[in-house]
Parts: structure tokens; C-alpha cells; sequence
């Protein structure tokens, strides 16, 4: 088994240890009333991969930064923030580790976080289940309470986590110009939403937004609602926003069509260095290496957890 198989492997005991315990699975932890200032799912599953002493560094009870886009970290979990941990590191990722994040959208101090590489499944990104606040057809949104007997698809048919590449050093970036630099790059939307609250009354952005059921027509439609490039994918394991630690199944597993961010929700796509695909942990624990060329209607059925279809080879 590859370093990359074993970690994911780590990380689903770590999840079925965690619902066993909890009687659910891990969610994106929202504590006001909207869902910045999160903790992810890799936080709360930290006791169940031998990482007691760091899980002992935080409190779930208060925010974990404060203000926004992204906010700027509570003073007292800033060190956990910064550690790197190799069962979220994938060797074959070339990428930057550590992150300088400049807060309170550009005016605060710089925070530093540690990445990941191994995000949860939160579906398909269709629609408007690139809206986080609310339920989404996978298994992680904002205080969500998914059990695995809610898995109806089947545990061995259903994706938990599976690789992301981490981004750029940077947060503005150009745009990219190869395609190494739009797998890790994202197309930073106007972030107007129907309304802050969690889970909101209308999902989605305010604008009606939804993407187009092919990928390949993505950023042409996206990019009329862009305010420029941003880079830093996967920037942060103890974040529980979507650009930092989830990931969904809408793109192919390595596309080159760059991800899309509005307000750290979004559409985010599998990914990795390795040669024709990308590592993938089903609910049922066992580790599958996906193919690029996966038929696209099931590398989405895959991310769903109750869409009651029919999965094809993969």
C-alpha cells in the first residue's frame, strides 16, 4: 500500500471510530450564525489518529477565528493551526505546506495554517449543493448529522475523502496560465448570498447561480461573476471551509478546469500529481484509485449518498 492509501486508510478508521463513538459522522462546525470561523472534520478526527495532545489545543465550543474572509485565528489555537501532519500530506504534492494567509480580508495580520491534502466528500456540487450552509447531496455541510445508515447508496458506493492538491503560496494570483497552476487555482466569485443565516432559507448565490451540467462549459459561465483568481486551495486541515478541506465530485478526478470559491463555499475538484488519477477512501473503508477517465455520471453518482443510481465500473 502507497504512503497516500495508508493515510486514507488512517483517516477512514479514524471516521468509523468516530461515528461508532458519536453515532454520526463529522460535520463543518458552524458556531453563529453563519459557517466562517469553522472547524473541519480532520479537527474533530484528530483523538481517533493517535493526535490526542493536539485535539487537546482546541475548544469546539468557541469560534475558531473571528471576522471573516478568512477571519483571524484565536489566539490560543494558533499553534495546532500551523502544525503540518504527514497523515495529511500527500508526498507525491510538490506544493507549498505551510500558509501565510493574510485576514480580515487583506487587512489583518497574517495567520499561518497548515494544509491538507485529503478533504471530505461533500457531493456532487450540483444545483446549489455548492452551497455549504445547507444540506448538500454528500456527507459534510455546516452542522450536518449524517450517520452511515443515512448512506443509502452503500457504504462501498459512496466517496468519504479523497485527494485535493494544495494551492498556491500566494491568495491573488494571476490568471493561471498552465494547467499545474488552474488545478490548484480557484475563480474567486462575488460572494452575494440569498441571506447569512445557517442553513440559509434559499440556498445558493443571490444571483440564481447554478453551474452547467458539463464541466468543460464551467468557467466560461463563471467567470462573468468573477472578482479575480485566488490560489490558496487546501490551505488550512483545521478549517472547516469548503475551499480548505472539502471537495466535490462535479469536476473529473485531476481536471484541468480550475475550482470556483464565493465566501470560502464553492465548487472544489479531486485531484493529485499521480499518474492517471486520483486516491479515493469509500464509506466502507476500503481505499479505490479512481481513473481520470472514470465515466463522469458515475464519478458523481459516487459522491452522492442517497441518489439511488447505478454505478457503472471504476
Amino acid at each position: 500500500m502507497t504512503e497516500p492509501q495508508n493515510n486514507l486508510k488512517q483517516i477512514g478508521l479514524a471516521l468509523h471510530n468516530y461515528e461508532s463513538t458519536h453515532q454520526v459522522l463529522p460535520g463543518n462546525l458552524a458556531q453563529t450564525h453563519s459557517n466562517s470561523g469553522n472547524f473541519s472534520v480532520q479537527a474533530q478526527l484528530l483523538p481517533y489518529m493517535d493526535q490526542a495532545s493536539l485535539h487537546n489545543l482546541l475548544d469546539f465550543g468557541k469560534p475558531m477565528t473571528n471576522g471573516c474572509c478568512p477571519g483571524t485565528i484565536t489566539p490560543e489555537f494558533e499553534l495546532a493551526a500551523r502544525t503540518p501532519l504527514s497523515i495529511f500530506s500527500c508526498p507525491s504534492d510538490s506544493g507549498t505546506r505551510v500558509f501565510e494567509v493574510v485576514t480580515l480580508s487583506g487587512s489583518g495580520p497574517i495567520n499561518y495554517y497548515a494544509g491538507t491534502n485529503y478533504h471530505m466528500n461533500q457531493g456532487t456540487g450540483l444545483g446549489t449543493n455548492y452551497d455549504g450552509r445547507a444540506p448538500t447531496d454528500g456527507l459534510v455541510w455546516a452542522n450536518c448529522s449524517v450517520r452511515f445508515a443515512h448512506i443509502t447508496d452503500g457504504l462501498s458506493n459512496t466517496a468519504a475523502f479523497s485527494e485535493s492538491l494544495m494551492g498556491l503560496s500566494t491568495q491573488s494570483v494571476s490568471e493561471p496560465s498552465t494547467n499545474q497552476e488552474r488545478r490548484r487555482s480557484y475563480i474567486d466569485v462575488v460572494c452575494s448570498w440569498h441571506s447569512s443565516t445557517v442553513p440559509p432559507a434559499v440556498p445558493g448565490l443571490a444571483n440564481g447561480y447554478q453551474p452547467p451540467d458539463n464541466p468543460a462549459d464551467f468557467e466560461a459561465a463563471t467567470v462573468p461573476i468573477s472578482r479575480g483568481w485566488k490560489g490558496q486551495r487546501g490551505a488550512g486541515w483545521i478549517h472547516g471551509r469548503e475551499y480548505w478541506t472539502n471537495y466535490h465530485h462535479y469536476h473529473g478526478p485531476n481536471s484541468n478546469v480550475p475550482d470556483m470559491a464565493t465566501c470560502g463555499s464553492g465548487i472544489f475538484g479531486a485531484r493529485s500529481e499521480h499518474t492517471g488519477g486520483v486516491n479515493t477512501l469509500m464509506c466502507d473503508g476500503a481505499v479505490r484509485f479512481v481513473s481520470a477517465s472514470v465515466d463522469l455520471g458515475t464519478w458523481r453518482a459516487l459522491g452522492t449518498r442517497a441518489g439511488s443510481e447505478v454505478i457503472g465500473e471504476f
